[in-house]
Parts: C-alpha cells; sequence; structure tokens
C-alpha cells in the first residue's frame, strides 16, 4: 500500500539538516515532502501555501529566537506542531524553556531515535485534531442542513427514471447537501449509502411494477461530507413528461407538540442521554405489559451487557466510558420494533422486552444486536475502540407468574454467557424444566380436550401479499383457543403441550373441518392449512379428506397444507408420500419455515411442493444483512428451477418487504401486511 505523503517544513541554514529530516522520517515508513526553508521572512509565505503537518526548526543554524518563529507559525496556523532541533545534547531544562517558547518538544540531532518517535507523536497528534475539527465542522453542517429542511415550507421532491435521477426540487438539492438540484442528477443510488441501496432498488422495482402502494422506507442519505442523513422517503409511481416515473417524497415533518403528560414523561422517567426509560418507570411499565397478555406470537426479555467493561473504563476513564454506553443505546434504539420496551437497568445493563412471532426470531434479532455491536467502531474524545456484549433471554412463558422470575432467568442466561466469554446470545435454562412441563401439561391437556368438546377454538386468518407472483386471494390459517373467561389464546401457548400429549391430530381434523365450510362459502383463492408430524404420518388422513371435500362439494386447489421443514426433515419419506397423494388429488402443497435446518435443499429436491415459505428469523436483519441476503436469494433461485412459488414469513417493516421485492420473492406475510383477523366464528 502507498504511504499517503507527509508534508513538512524544515527553517534551517543548513541543507544536511533537511536530508537529516527527510531520511530519519522515511526510515520510519513515512514518505516524508521536506519543503527547505533557508530564511525567517520565507517561513510565512510557505506555511500558507504548503499546508504541512510538521514544523521542524534547527535553532542553532539562524540568528532568530525560537519564540519568534512560533509566534510566526502561530499567526499562520497554530495547529501546526513546532519541533526545535539543536546540534548539542539537551536536558530538561533546555527542553522547559523551548516549550514555554512555543514548541511542542525540544531534540538533539544526533538523538535520531527520539527525532523520529517525537516527529510521529506529534504527526498522529496533528491527524487526530484535524480529524476532530472535521467531524465537529461535518456535525455542525449537518445540524444546519437538518434544521434549514425542517423549517422549509416544501418537501423534498424529485423524479427518477431507470434508476437515474432526472429532475429534484430545490429542498431536494439542499436536503442531500448540495446548491442546485442541477448539480444532482446521475444515478439515484450514489445518493444514499450502502446498507440502504438493496432496500431501495426493490421499492423502485415494485414502483415500476405498480406493486408499491406509498409506502414509506426508512434510508441513509450519503452527504458529500462523508455523513449519513436518516430519511423517511415515500415512493409513488409518476409521469414525467409523459413518461413513466418514480417520484421520491421526503416530507417536511411539523414540530411535535407534546401534551403536558408526555413532556412530564419525557423529563421525569427517560434517560435524556440514552432515550431509555430509567429502572423505576421501566418495571412499572414491564409490570403492566406482562398484565395484559402478549398481542400476538411471544415474548422474551433481553438482558444485554457490555463484556469486559471495567477494562474499557480504565483505559478512557469514567465520563469517556459513560459517552460509551449512550453510543451503545443508540445503535439498540435504531434496531427496536415500535412495541418493544426498553429501559436502561442500572450501570451498564440495559433490559428489552421484545414481542416477535416465534422465540427463534427473538433470537435471530439477538444474533443480528450482537453482530452490529461487535462491527461498530466507538468514537469518544480522541480514542476509538470496538466492544462486544452478551445478551440473556428469558422467555415470558404460561408458567411466568412474577416478573421476578423473569429478570433472573434472564440475568441468569447473561451470566453464563460472560463465564463462556461473551459475545454470545444465551436462552434461560431451568433446572427444574420437567416439573415446569408437567404442571404446563397438566393444564392445557384439560384445557384443550375441553375446547374440542365444546367446540372453543377459533379460526383466523392472515392475509398473503403478492410481491412478484400472481395475484390471488391467499389466507394463512391461524388457531386460536377460546379459554373458559371467554379470552383468545394464540396456539403458540398451548401447541407445544399439545405435542407432547398426543392431540395435535383431533387439533388438525378439526382445523381441517372448520376450514372446507370457510372455503366453500367465501370462495379465496387458496388456504393455507397446517398438518403437524401426527398427520404426516396418519395413513387415514387422505381418506378423512377427500370425504370432507365431496361432502361440500369443494375444489381441492383451494386448499394448501403445510408442514414445518424440521417435521419434513424428520419425517421425509411420509412427507414425500402425503405430498404426492395430495397432489394427485388436486391438493396443494407446502413447506414452511423454511431454511432454517441443516439441508432445507434435500427437501425441496425429493419433495414435490407447490410453495416455500421462507422462515421469519431469517427477515428479522435482512433489510441490511447482505449474507442474509445471499442466502435467502439462493433459496429463491433453487425454488425457481423447479417451478415452486416463495413466500417469505413475518414481514415486519417496509424496509424488508423492498429488499424482498428486490430478491425476487412471489409473496408474504406478516404483521405489516394485515393483523390475523377471526373470520369464523364457530365451526
Amino acid at each position: 500500500m502507498t504511504q499517503a505523503q507527509v508534508p513538512l517544513i524544515v527553517l534551517t541554514a543548513r541543507q544536511d539538516d533537511v536530508e537529516l529530516i527527510n531520511r530519519t522520517l522515511r526510515e520510519a515508513g513515512h514518505a516524508a515532502h521536506c519543503h527547505w526553508v533557508a530564511k525567517l521572512e520565507q517561513l510565512p509565505e510557505a506555511l500558507a501555501s504548503r499546508t504541512p503537518e510538521l514544523l521542524v526548526f534547527f535553532t542553532d543554524t539562524l540568528p532568530v529566537s525560537l519564540a519568534d518563529v512560533a509566534k510566526i507559525k502561530a499567526q499562520a496556523d497554530g495547529t501546526v506542531p513546532l519541533i526545535a532541533v539543536q546540534r548539542d545534547a539537551v536536558d530538561e531544562t533546555a527542553i522547559a524553556q523551548a516549550m514555554k517558547a512555543g514548541a511542542r518538544d525540544l531534540v538533539s540531532a544526533g538523538q535520531t531515535a527520539r527525532l523520529r518517535s517525537v516527529a510521529e507523536r506529534e504527526l498522529r497528534a496533528f491527524r487526530l485534531e484535524r480529524a476532530l475539527n472535521q467531524t465537529l465542522q461535518s456535525a455542525t453542517q449537518y445540524k444546519k442542513q437538518l434544521k434549514a429542511f425542517m423549517e422549509g415550507s416544501v418537501d423534498a421532491i424529485a423524479y427518477v427514471q431507470e434508476g437515474i435521477l432526472v429532475d429534484a426540487n430545490q429542498a431536494w438539492a439542499e436536503l442531500f447537501g448540495h446548491k442546485s438540484p442541477d448539480d444532482l442528477h446521475g444515478p439515484l443510488m450514489d445518493l444514499f449509502d450502502g446498507s440502504s441501496q438493496v432496500a431501495l432498488k426493490g421499492a423502485l422495482v415494485a414502483c415500476a411494477k405498480g406493486q408499491w402502494d406509498g409506502r414509506t422506507l426508512k434510508l441513509g442519505g450519503a452527504l458529500p461530507d462523508g455523513t449519513t442523513l436518516p430519511l423517511d422517503v415515500k415512493f409513488e409511481s409518476a409521469t414525467l413528461d409523459g413518461e413513466p416515473a418514480i417520484k421520491l417524497t421526503v416530507a417536511r415533518k411539523p414540530p411535535e407538540k407534546s401534551n403536558p403528560e408526555q413532556l412530564f414523561e419525557q423529563a421525569v422517567h427517560v434517560d435524556p442521554s440514552t432515550g431509555f426509560y430509567h429502572r423505576r418507570r421501566f418495571l412499572e411499565l414491564l409490570s403492566a405489559r406482562f398484565a395484559a397478555g402478549p398481542r400476538t406470537g411471544v415474548r422474551a426479555l433481553a438482558y444485554i451487557r457490555p463484556d469486559k467493561f471495567g477494562e474499557v473504563e480504565d483505559e478512557v476513564g469514567p465520563l469517556a466510558s459513560e459517552e460509551i454506553l449512550v453510543q451503545l443505546a443508540q445503535l439498540l434504539r435504531s434496531l427496536v420494533h415500535d412495541n418493544d420496551l426498553y429501559g436502561r437497568f442500572g450501570g451498564t445493563v440495559f433490559a428489552l422486552l421484545l414481542e416477535r412471532g416465534t422465540l427463534r426470531d427473538i433470537e435471530a434479532w439477538a444474533e443480528n444486536a450482537l453482530a452490529r455491536i461487535a462491527d461498530h467502531i466507538f468514537e469518544v474524545e480522541q480514542n476509538t475502540l470496538s466492544i462486544t456484549c452478551t445478551i440473556g433471554l428469558a422467555e415470558v412463558g404460561p408458567t411466568t407468574t412474577r416478573i421476578e422470575e423473569l429478570l433472573a432467568g434472564a440475568e441468569r442466561a447473561n451470566q453464563r454467557g460472560r463465564q463462556r466469554g461473551g459475545n454470545q446470545v444465551v436462552v434461560e435454562e431451568t433446572s427444574d424444566e420437567s416439573t415446569r412441563i408437567q404442571r404446563f401439561d397438566e393444564f392445557w391437556v384439560h384445557q384443550i380436550k375441553s375446547a374440542l368438546m365444546e367446540n372453543r377454538f377459533r379460526l383466523a386468518h392472515l392475509p398473503i401479499a403478492p410481491l412478484g407472483g400472481e395475484h390471488k386471494n391467499m389466507l394463512d390459517t391461524v388457531l386460536r383457543l377460546v379459554d373458559q373467561q371467554g379470552d383468545e389464546v394464540p396456539a403458540s401457548e398451548f401447541m407445544p403441550a399439545a405435542g407432547r400429549n398426543r392431540l395435535l391430530r383431533a387439533i388438525d381434523r378439526w382445523v381441517i373441518g372448520a376450514t372446507i365450510p370457510f372455503c366453500f362459502k367465501t370462495k379465496p383463492d387458496c388456504v393455507f392449512v397446517k398438518l403437524s408430524f401426527e398427520s404426516i404420518v396418519d395413513q387415514t388422513l387422505l381418506d378423512w379428506l377427500l370425504k370432507q371435500v365431496r361432502e361440500y362439494g369443494l375444489e381441492p386447489a383451494r386448499l394448501c397444507f403445510q408442514v414445518t421443514e424440521e417435521d419434513a426433515t424428520q419425517y421425509l419419506k411420509q412427507t414425500k408420500t402425503l405430498a404426492e397423494q395430495l397432489k394427485a388429488n388436486g391438493f396443494l402443497f407446502a413447506i414452511e419455515h423454511f431454511g432454517i435446518g441443516r439441508d432445507p435443499l434435500r427437501i425441496l429436491t425429493q419433495t414435490p411442493v407447490h410453495y416455500i415459505k421462507i422462515d421469519g428469523s431469517l427477515m428479522q436483519s435482512l433489510a441490511t444483512n447482505h449474507a442474509l441476503q445471499e442466502k435467502v436469494r439462493g433459496f429463491i433461485n433453487a425454488a425457481e428451477r423447479r417451478k415452486v412459488q416463495t413466500i417469505a414469513e413475518r414481514v415486519e417493516d417496509a424496509n424488508t418487504m423492498a429488499v424482498l421485492f428486490q430478491l425476487g420473492v412471489g409473496y408474504m406475510q406478516g404483521h405489516y401486511v394485515h393483523e390475523p383477523e377471526v373470520v369464523l366464528q364457530e365451526q
């Protein structure tokens, strides 16, 4: 690698001194570029024109004082370090006098090793100071740009054709740090950072196909000074000069008006430096959320603590280490969802209550958070460093009766991870697992059996939205149990107990028996119905199913039966047989939670399927994780070669959806598409 040049000025009457400095620095690996100044009156012009990083003055070669040289240097550029050199040996008294006169140090010309060390030290300090000043200047400019934009009355608008920005208004130009829209014509991608570009491409593709309904993406604008500006960008199909175009809008946000309650909440209960709730308020909100029960899916408490942070404090000091925690909090806040609850639990500990579709989704979120933290460069004062964290997870289960249990479990999991070396995700393990499961099963087996007898199950349906695939009215079936108090319980609460107690076959048949009349009445194009491993090996299923369909005169193609990749792998032969039988009788077949097993492509190769549903845990960081994008792209390509349609599970934000467009996924489902609705009250 070519070394960057080191421009410096040598003030001396002797050319040998210039050669000494040049040789000393070049032997140390620095590409020194020395400019010789032989007279003091030449120094101001040299300082103005050469932009040096170092000034070296040989004090015993010219009839001028060190103080005079320092004064001229200060008038031209006070940041350039001045090193004094003399032929004779130096002592501490002489060094102190030189520094008092304005030099950074005094060195004997004969001590070349010390001369090199002092020069390297001052070069490093000068460059750090220059970088810091540039950063502060960029931050000031960024604030000015943002303030000007926010105070403006016009939205920033641009038009794009075939990926090229062809027109923009003045507000758009100013937003991206340019004086005129004429400066911006060219590839749109050049205006956005790398982590935003895949989602941006996907949104442009979707708009061009008329499949984008004005959703907003969170993107990072790349400013000329190298900083990134967070933006909410709206996409719309449009025309420009009679040609199809895509309109991009960044709306001016009106100042937020906070009511007194919100102001009080922010002032009293939120840590102003991190934006996290204080410990006491977090526990109050956690208690309320705990009592309310989950909206859908599962919940878990994440207990996050930096590894070996005491060493960081020793290295940078207590004030700087607190700034690192502030930056860590900001990074965590950029990763949470709107419904997550987060608080600073004390000291270096952060706690988050996460709600996702499955525990695997939560683990995937935590793994992504660890990777983002480990890759992040923390900058504070003149220090740059990296840290790692350990995340302990404790799931909120039916037998979790107290918050104290949840917190203790998450803390224990975190402690185990730290004892193993840190930088890992650890899920709580309970020593009385068998006893807990036994109590759990005793409760739910009774509930399931009574619900079957009293017809207290309900079906909800989650729409499956088209991305690049054919437009169809497709629904995924979601099962709920209505308990004796009339409250609906999601399947994730009771299905584990049903699986351990051989109740899945009965539940599967209830679901099928309720879905068939629903399909006959509402005529959807396709309804997906889950089959458990008990149904995969049930040789009487097909005859029973055909009898039910004939009763209603239902077209078999309206039903798509799906099994998990895990069950399909474990019962590969039976799955293949069932899929072939269903296909022969006109039904459709799918593999759900695809892509998380040891060899998912083997199932795709050996089993006749119409759809694969890519697991939702792969969606957790898809928008910014390029390795994950390539993994999902591989599944899509393999499916396309076999004419198998693809569906993405548990999509929760617009950026993920835009990336899926770009990757070529046919359909998606999840809370971002629609919340499940109960559409069938009874069988």
